[in-house]
């Protein structure tokens, strides 16, 4: 669920539910797609969140992936716990867990207009026995640290004991002189000493040997507690009175935009959790804090010379081979060696009827203008996104590619071997090849400049579904194409067009129609590369700023769209209800279009909150 389905899909259905009832509903749902067979991969490729190398750091004999983590008091009942770690989290904090079982009396208030939540107490939870069944069929793949709760100095020390196989650390609460000396040595994981804003006693902690603090979230409020954009003033006073004690800090709650994230950063904080910005700003907040944090610390831009060239000739020889297969399509049609196949002449095939010979032309033209966008495509992922060591442009260029390349099959499978496809192949290998190699070392993950959930922010969650969308809708039109051209080859439409039955078509020449197959299939199987691209580039690399992602969108587009519509309607092959689906991804097309035009053609926002040398030593 990443920001551009939960704000334009999920949020508006979620947010008209009680509170309780959403989050569980949306945990769980979660949950369950992270615990099927390729769930987690399915979580990834739709919101690749893995954080960058560049953000893994050791504090207390941890190490942290990410600075990044998630409040257990948001999930009481652990019904996200194994989703987490797919959605850019560093670590995950569970609990809290006690003894026994503690409910809320009061139901949670949540305030849309102020993204304020108002919670009767933080201690709600399960219980110790429900917990540990819980814990026992989570995957750990990032540090967790579990919140105890208890009354007296052995509960403390009994639940440490139960949980300790589950805890990379333990956060506590101060009951007793020595509880965190034993709890220490007992379990040998570092103790996170939990403090509220309105608990702030220095003289308490002076003789503790926790090895940090967490703050913990929300400002008492109403007989209850509330967490929003109003903790961030306590927040910042309390991190700068526990700094004298040189401790790693987590910093708890208020955080709902990366610009508030980055200034507890550089009040001192080493750790910060997420609760109310979660809800309200999105399971894609994470992914954002870590991007401007990457920004920020990164002092020049990453540069990778090698590999992106033998690339970028790669795209320019698709888009070569699509001009020129444009010109074939709007002129000769049929090549020698296709009347070869087929033992005619292109003018027999026209006196026998001229809209099938236009039918053929159409599907070449068809494809000769996806091989153009995609070859634009790729010459931009090359140029701007890999040249400049953006791992997950690499990623989308490698796997559209070798989708593309797979089209070879489709042209053998059909008993005719497209002698110039072969050639446009062998070509254009080499250079995939070589920049696969190349490349090979590049470092996962990026930076980015958003820091603020500004309205172009906001209308950007509906450009940027439309895009995902269109990518979807195009990916599906070839997956259908190819299956059409390998079994029945026509639509009903196609042969109201022509007037004319398949048997009347072999009648006349029997492999006519396995030649149109491998123009179908071939043209299906590049809409299948086409569509992934669009895909790929507007789920990954989707960012405030990007220029280049606009015009990429733009410009890649059209070629696609100005032969798949107009050379339907220069042939005269103008049945709406066939090209209706076209028509509507073209609006979805030109929605996207607009509602990212602010967000990502807008000044990056270079204000840096705390600068690239105080950045390294956070």
């Amino acid at each position: 669920m990443p920001d551009w389905s939960y704000h334009t899909f999920f949020k508006p259905v979620l947010f008209r539910m009680k509170p309780e009832t959403s989050r569980n509903f949306t945990l769980q749902l979660m949950n369950t797609l992270a615990r099927l067979p390729l769930g987690d991969k399915v979580i990834n490729f739709f919101g690749h969140m893995q954080p960058s190398a560049e953000l893994v750091q050791n504090i207390a004999g941890i190490r942290f992936p990410s600075p990044v983590g998630i409040s257990g008091a948001l999930d009481p009942n652990l019904k996200g716990t194994s989703a987490y770690s797919n959605l850019g989290f560093g670590f995950i904090e569970v609990g809290p867990i006690s003894i026994e079982p503690c409910n809320l009396q009061k139901p949670i208030i949540r305030n849309t207009d102020e993204e304020t939540l108002w919670y009767q107490h933080l201690k709600s939870n399960m219980g110790l026995d429900e917990a540990l069944g819980k814990l026992q069929k989570t995957k750990r793949t990032v540090p967790m640290g579990i919140w105890i709760k208890g009354e007296t100095e052995k509960e403390l020390l009994q639940l440490a004991e139960k949980l300790d196989e589950y805890a990379d650390f333990f956060i506590v609460e101060l009951t007793g002189a020595n509880h965190i000396k034993k709890l220490k040595s007992m379990t040998g994981k570092s103790i996170f000493l939990e403090v509220a804003h309105h608990q702030l006693d220095m003289n308490k902690f002076n003789d503790q040997s926790m090895d940090g603090f967490l703050i913990r979230e929300g400002v008492q409020k109403d007989g209850g507690i509330e967490l929003g954009k109003s903790e961030m003033a306590a927040l910042k006073n309390s991190i700068q009175q526990l700094l004298p004690f040189k401790k790693p800090i987590i910093a708890s709650g208020g955080i709902h935009e990366p610009g508030d994230a980055m200034e507890l950063f550089r009040s001192g904080a080493s750790l910060i959790q997420l609760h109310s910005g979660f809800v309200f700003s999105g399971p894609g907040l994470p992914k954002r804090i870590n991007e401007r944090y990457v920004y920020e610390r990164t002092s020049e831009t990453k540069q990778n010379t090698k590999g992106w060239l033998s690339f970028f000739l790669m795209g320019l020889g698709v888009f070569l081979a699509g001009i020129i297969a444009l010109f074939i399509g709007l002129t000769e049609v049929l090549l020698p060696y296709d009347e070869a196949f087929l033992g005619m002449k292109s003018e027999e095939i026209i006196a026998y009827n001229h809209h099938l010979f236009h039918f053929m032309s159409h599907d070449r033209i068809c494809l000769a203008g996806v091989m153009i966008s995609a070859g634009f495509m790729f010459m931009q992922l090359s140029y701007h996104g890999i040249r400049k060591g953006e791992h997950w442009a690499r990623k989308v260029f490698v796997i559209a590619a070798a989708v593309g390349f797979l089209n070879l099959f489709y042209f053998i499978g059909f008993g005719y071997f497209d002698k110039l496809h072969f050639l446009y192949y062998l070509i254009i290998f080499p250079f995939f090849i070589y920049g696969l190699y190349r490349t090979r070392n590049m470092t996962i993950g990026s930076g980015g400049t958003n820091l603020h959930n500004s309205n172009s922010w906001r209308k950007s969650q509906l450009g940027q579904s439309m895009f995902v969308i269109s990518g979807m809708c195009l990916l599906s039109a070839g997956i259908v194409i190819s299956t059409i051209g390998m079994n029945g080859v026509f639509v009903p439409e196609d042969l109201m067009f022509f007037s004319l039955t398949p048997e009347q078509i072999i009648a006349f020449n029997e492999k006519l129609i396995p030649l149109i197959a491998h123009d179908r299939a071939g043209f299906g199987g590049a809409l299948i590369s086409e569509g992934f691209l669009l895909l790929t580039i507007a789920l990954w690399g989707y960012k405030e700023g990007a220029k280049w992602i606009w015009w990429i969108l733009a410009i890649g587009g059209l070629p696609g769209f100005l032969t798949g519509i107009g050379t339907h309607f220069m042939i005269g092959y103008d049945n709406h209800f066939h090209l209706s689906p076209a028509y509507l991804l073209f609006v979805f097309y030109i929605l996207g279009l607009v509602y990212s035009y602010q967000y990502l053609c807008g000044r990056k926002e270079q204000s840096m909150l705390f600068n690239r040398y105080e950045a390294k030593k956070v």
